[in-house]
């Protein structure tokens, strides 16, 4: 989904509109703020491809980013000039900061809880714990400023009004989730992306052990796969059985 959120963002030239907004926001502070703000424009390109996971698969997304960067304390907190992404301390707030503001519930600031309780900030040099202060108190602003965006290509509407979807709701997931549980059948008919979602919820939410998250996912993975080869040998089974009509330029 991180992936899929970079073409949109390519798309809607997105990350172009972005950051005059950005940069407009740091050329009006000084110190430890305006250096904060200049780190988030560096990193934006990186944000709005969170952003959109986030928007499709809800706590999935912030779960599986968590996964993916729980490293040592030199690699979590460490912030290189020259990358585009948000150093992993910050970028793991940031996922909750973004998820409790698309789809506000208490299990966003329970994860960062859980987040800073792993890598406490307090024990880095104090150059870094200024710059993540400095961060973690412009992260309101900064996601006010990316939701209410309101780039050309979206005629008027702002981009957390575009992202955020009614059925991606933590209520919301963890009720269908329940309704997979009185009904199997309607596992395969759910879409993947929610599907995703769900799975994710339901494991945040304590519903799912990671033992049944890893059959529920194997077996949806699995599913797909078929239909989607099913799907393709019967369009090419068509194609075959079709009587051949040669180009008009051809025949010409």
């Amino acid at each position: 989904m991180h992936e899929t959120g970079h073409q949109a963002a390519a798309l809607l030239g997105l990350v172009e509109s972005i950051r005059p907004e950005l940069q407009a926001a740091w050329r009006g502070v000084a110190g430890a703020e305006r250096a904060a703000w200049r780190l988030w424009e560096r990193w934006i390109s990186e944000i709005v491809a969170d952003l959109y996971s986030i928007a499709r698969v809800g706590v999935s997304s912030t779960m599986g980013l968590i996964g993916l960067v729980s490293l040592p304390s030199a690699f979590v907190f460490r912030l290189t000039p020259d990358d585009p992404h948000p150093f992993a301390w910050i970028r793991v707030h940031l996922s909750c900061a973004l998820g409790d503001a698309l789809y506000p519930d208490p299990q966003w600031r329970q994860l960062a809880q859980v987040w800073s309780s792993f890598y406490p900030s307090g024990r880095q040099p104090p150059g870094r714990v200024r710059m993540i202060q400095a961060l973690l108190a412009t992260m309101p602003a900064f996601v006010r400023l990316v939701l209410g965006h309101r780039p050309a290509a979206l005629r008027g509407r702002a981009l957390g009004e575009v992202l955020r979807s009614g059925d991606r709701s933590p209520d919301r997931l963890v009720r269908l989730y329940r309704t997979w549980l009185a009904d199997r059948s309607a596992i395969p008919r759910t879409r993947p992306a929610l599907a995703f979602a769900v799975v994710g919820q339901a494991r945040a939410a304590g519903l799912l052990t990671p033992e049944g998250e890893d059959r529920l996912l194997g077996q949806l993975i699995s599913h797909w796969a078929l239909q989607s080869t099913l799907q393709a040998n019967a369009q090419a089974a068509a194609l075959a059985a079709a009587p051949y009509r040669p180009h008009p330029a051809i025949v010409r």
